[in-house]
């Protein structure tokens, strides 16, 4: 009997020792998590722990984790979270504090960029309390048809009407000037394509290229205010000129959301679009891009040229954080120490990941990897969000509805954002915000 309980004893060490042998990633289903994942084999040779993705479609992405963390389940180990997640993840208890982690690995803060350690990792703003550390910073950029660009017959053209060189824009009026040149219908030809859609996010964090450098702003984050910021007179200007676009856009761009604006560009339906960073690798894969051979990338022009004060990108991406139901924390903790220095950073953007690690992204072997990466390192020191605070989600709905339907043309820029504020004042309050 003793010989009995005694190996039964040692079986079950044995399986506690390895049961946590793994840890489980969960982010959505995109070429990044399925890249991350590849790169982690590496991880798992090196000390045996396996790695698992639990990768969700965007549209079931925050409602997968949310029944997850509701339920305080162990299945996520690391959460590859959106920005705006971060209130309540924190506020929920979600999502484990870094601090001590960071210190004890010795992870330098100083090796990425203050506003991206802010945003993707930093609750609240400035209280130097680190749930999140950056992983993916994505970016939006613009992608044009070099080919079109640099045609003599269409530079002519375009100098003969607009009394400037044909070029890849220097302000956002240059780039409006350069939309208008190349709708052609008759030519199954048009401008620009962005992402206009109110699905998920898409509308609301591509406006932030307009309103921000128009002055403007979504809210006031130190004092909770809405009305008089994002519907003061610059953004109302803002967002007249963010529609004027619209009409250089292929018809139904009401509707236009990733793969829309994406399938526009590899079908040669437009000479410029804006896109998130992380979708560069379509635009030049000969398997999907009729123009994979025909495209340049760069960083958003600013409203004004040289003036640092209007020239704001949005913010994409996610930042990597820890669950706090997880069983499986040492395991993590040695995930996050190996993923956290040069060499697998390094690695990392070498996978496509879009990494913002300085002693990386400040390389020139960075810029020399993928034509999209130096567009990606001038975006990242004026990247801005928006919200992550716990109701963002009822912010963002009601400003996805409003914004869309001024491309729709049933609401007037100045009506879309009185809505807005109004509507956002109420939920501050309702919150206990104000």
């Amino acid at each position: 009997m003793r010989k009995f309980l005694l190996s039964l004893l040692m079986l079950v060490i044995v399986i506690l020792t390895f049961a946590a042998k793994e840890i489980t990633i969960c982010w959505a289903s995109w070429p990044p998590a399925d890249a991350l994942l590849a790169l982690s084999e590496e991880f798992t040779k090196k000390t045996g722990i396996k790695v698992k993705g639990l990768f969700v479609p965007w549209g079931q992405f925050m409602d997968k984790v949310s029944v997850e963390f509701a339920a305080k389940s162990p299945t996520i180990d690391i959460l590859i979270a959106d920005s705006q997640w971060l209130g309540w993840l924190v506020e929920g208890g979600h999502i484990m504090k870094l601090n001590d982690w960071i210190k004890e690995l010795g992870i330098n803060l100083k090796d990425f960029y203050p506003n991206l350690l802010q945003y993707y990792g930093e609750y609240p703003a400035g209280s130097g309390n680190y749930y999140g550390l950056p992983c993916e910073t994505d970016a939006e950029i613009l992608i044009y048809r070099k080919d079109l660009f640099e045609d003599p017959k269409e530079k002519a053209a375009f100098k003969a009407k607009y009394g400037y060189e044909l070029r890849p824009p220097r302000n956002l009026f240059e780039m409006r000037d350069i939309a208008e040149f190349f709708t052609r219908p008759e030519q199954n030809l048009y401008g620009f394509a962005t992402k206009f859609s109110k699905d998920y996010d898409v509308v609301t964090w591509d406006f932030g290229w307009a309103i921000w450098n128009f002055g403007g702003a979504y809210w006031n984050p130190k004092t909770m205010e809405v009305a008089g910021y994002v519907n003061s007179a610059q953004s109302v200007a803002a967002l007249e000129f963010y529609k004027s676009f619209v009409k250089y856009a292929p018809p139904g761009a009401a509707t236009y959301s990733f793969d829309e604006v994406n399938t526009a560009m590899q079908t040669g339906l437009v000479a410029m679009a804006i896109q998130w960073a992380a979708f560069a690798p379509g635009f030049v894969d000969p398997e999907v891009s009729k123009t994979y051979d025909k495209v340049a990338f760069m960083a958003l022009p600013p409203l004004i040229e040289g003036d640092p004060n209007t020239a704001y990108v949005p913010l994409g991406g996610q930042g990597l954080t820890v669950s706090s139901y997880s069983d499986a924390k040492e395991e993590v903790k040695q995930f996050i120490k190996w993923f956290y220095t040069p060499e697998i950073q390094r690695k990392w953007a070498l996978y496509g990941g879009l990494t913002s690690f300085k002693p990386v992204v400040e390389s020139e072997e960075f810029v020399e990897m993928y034509p999209w990466n130096k567009a990606l390192r001038d975006s990242i020191p004026r990247l801005r969000d928006i919200w992550n605070i716990p109701v963002y989600a009822k912010l963002l709905t009601v400003t996805q509805e409003n914004l869309n339907a001024v491309i729709a043309g049933t609401l007037s820029p100045r009506e879309a954002l009185n809505n807005i504020a109004r509507e956002h004042e109420k939920i501050l309050k309702e919150a206990g915000y104000k």
